[in-house]
């Protein structure tokens, strides 16, 4: 069966497909557009998925859509189903008008067929379920999905016991976790539904409790079944009728709001910490109700948006609520379309080769690269031992943008479209930060450690394993000042443990480094400049890397030096 998945119009586009229950392709559709965060339909990735199986849309059994519009369309604004202003509009909006029409309950799925193919639209959560259940190594688990919101829910819980997802509760929108987060954002000055992750950096800077915390605490309230918002500080659920997720009652208890390009100051780290500690505290709640109405088992699978916080991924552990924690690598509505191909073989009685792979977006031979040097009359080197040459130069603090086969389907990068620099000398962390992603600079960057080292310089045991990059964790002591250019303020790295199966020619280059240095780790972050997608083709390396303060340029064997010395 050849399922492709589609999902458009909402944070991030994307593809991906799925034959015979093998994942075996997948992107954005931003790699292809250059466009970050595009919400345009996914036709370019959706081609590109097709041509990597070669075969023809005719010929897909299925496509899925990661949303099911029957079960939100009672409740769904005027902006979208009102105001009809052509025809097109109002032949569209007929299948809307019929469902609200029924009286039956919305189905989990809605089925529309074109001649032999059907499209299927699933619900969102349990897209986000699925995304992680089919690729986890758990035969049976408990799940839980947090984000923005779905067609109703901000919240799934449930459990997988090996033949079936059976949901158990749910919390609804407006109520939810990712938009308080998202609000705050907003109010710190950053952009809400995308940069997340800057306030997540701003909380590691307040440690402790601080005045903001009880002001914090007063605008939720947990419950038997989840929690409940003070919705009357928020706007965020009125969409594009204000300006902001928050309002002026939020601005009367937390004071002014920090504009875009203001100076970031002790309170905005404060309510950045206050905001990661309420965060905190609901998600373990949340754990926990999941766990009593839960399937009786010890692991735990979690995903959606709220996934994507590795500060309090880093904690699962520590609450001792599951005994064994998985966090996909794409959590947010990235990883929906591949969630839907797992769910819709499921549903269809298939089995599935559940293999967490990553690099399942576009590859480029070393003869396509070749072709294209010459194209563009560069000049280039081939060494026989890249690994070493290059660990070489990033030990004499060269700062290199790393190219090698498929794609990364993630938003963090895992090692194929890599910037990497030497993470001993703290100056390569705002070098980074300033010539390179030209991003802020209280942001920090990635350690990708040989898996085998990673217990002895992170708080870690033996076994544990973060090929992701999903969890931030504590660097030892011993070894803060040994790689300071990858450890935060707090003290935490969102560490990547890299196997030798897993990226062989990664493992190589940082065991190279290893042996010169003595220092089993690397700085690694996205190959891009800040605003941009990341590089997708050889292409996109090559002008990012004259438009940026790159030294050198990998593409899978070959070199390219903006100085080459003779």
């Amino acid at each position: 069966m050849k399922i492709l998945s589609i999902y458009p119009w909402t944070h991030i586009s994307s593809s991906a497909l799925m034959i015979d229950g093998k994942l075996v392709a997948a992107s954005p559709e931003e790699r292809f557009t250059r466009v970050k965060w595009t919400t345009q339909f996914p036709i370019q990735s959706a081609n590109w998925c097709l041509e990597q199986a070669n075969i023809q849309w005719k010929d897909i059994d299925r496509i899925v859509i990661p949303w099911n519009p029957s079960i939100n369309i009672s409740s769904a604004s005027s902006r979208w189903d009102g105001n009809i202003s052509w025809r097109g509009e109002m032949l569209s909006n007929i299948p809307s008008n019929v469902m609200k029409a029924l009286k039956s309950k919305p189905s989990k799925q809605m089925t529309v067929s074109f001649d032999d193919t059907k499209i299927i639209y699933l619900n969102h959560h349990e897209c986000h379920a699925a995304s992680a259940i089919f690729v986890s190594p758990f035969k049976k688990c408990d799940y839980l999905t947090i984000d923005g919101h779905g067609e109703k829910e901000t919240c799934l819980f449930g459990y997988y016991d090996g033949k079936k997802l059976i949901n158990t509760n749910s919390v609804s929108y407006p109520h939810s976790v990712g938009l308080l987060y998202g609000a705050f954002t907003d109010f710190l000055g950053f952009k809400p539904d995308n940069d997340e992750w800057k306030t997540m950096a701003l909380a590691s800077f307040s440690k402790h409790k601080n005045p903001y915390d009880k002001k914090m605490n007063s605008i939720y309230k947990l419950t038997r079944n989840g929690f409940e918002l003070d919705l009357s500080f928020f706007d965020y659920y009125l969409f594009d009728r204000q300006p902001h997720f928050y309002n002026k009652k939020l601005i009367s208890l937390f004071g002014k709001p920090r504009e875009k390009d203001q100076k970031i100051l002790s309170k905005h780290h404060q309510i950045a910490g206050a905001l990661q500690r309420a965060f905190t505290n609901i998600v373990f709640h949340l754990l926990k109700i999941t766990k009593k109405k839960g399937g009786k088992s010890n692991n735990i699978v979690i995903a959606g948006g709220a996934a994507m916080n590795c500060v309090f991924n880093g904690l699962l552990e520590s609450k001792n609520i599951y005994k064994n924690n998985f966090v996909p690598p794409w959590p947010d509505d990235l990883g929906v379309s591949i969630g839907a191909t797992y769910l819709e073989n499921h549903n269809q009685g298939k089995k599935s080769k559940n293999d967490c792979k990553v690099y399942l977006g576009p590859g480029y031979s070393n003869a396509d690269i070749l072709s294209l040097l010459k194209k563009y009359n560069l000049s280039f080197l081939k060494p026989d031992n890249i690994g070493k040459y290059i660990a070489e130069r990033i030990s004499k603090g060269h700062l290199i943008g790393w190219f090698q086969d498929r794609m990364e389907f993630t938003h963090r990068a895992l090692g194929n479209r890599s910037i990497l620099a030497d993470p001993r000398k703290l100056e390569m962390q705002l070098k980074v930060n300033t010539a390179v992603k030209y991003r802020e600079t209280f942001r920090p960057f990635a350690p990708a450690v040989l898996e085998e080292s990673a217990s002895k310089i992170f708080n870690i045991d033996k076994k544990t394993k973060v090929p992701f990059m999903e969890k931030a964790v504590l660097v030892r002591n011993s070894w803060r000042k040994k790689i300071p250019a990858v450890v935060h303020v707090d003290g935490t790295a969102r560490v990547q443990t890299v196997n030798k199966k897993f990226n062989p020619s990664f493992y190589n280059l940082i065991n190279e480094f290893y042996k010169i240095t003595n220092i089993p780790v690397l700085l690694n972050t996205s190959f891009n400049l800040n605003g941009e997608p990341v590089v997708m083709s050889p292409s996109d390396a090559i002008r990012t890397f004259h438009t940026c303060g790159l030294d050198t340029l990998v593409l899978q064997d070959y070199v390219i030096l903006k100085k080459i010395n003779k």
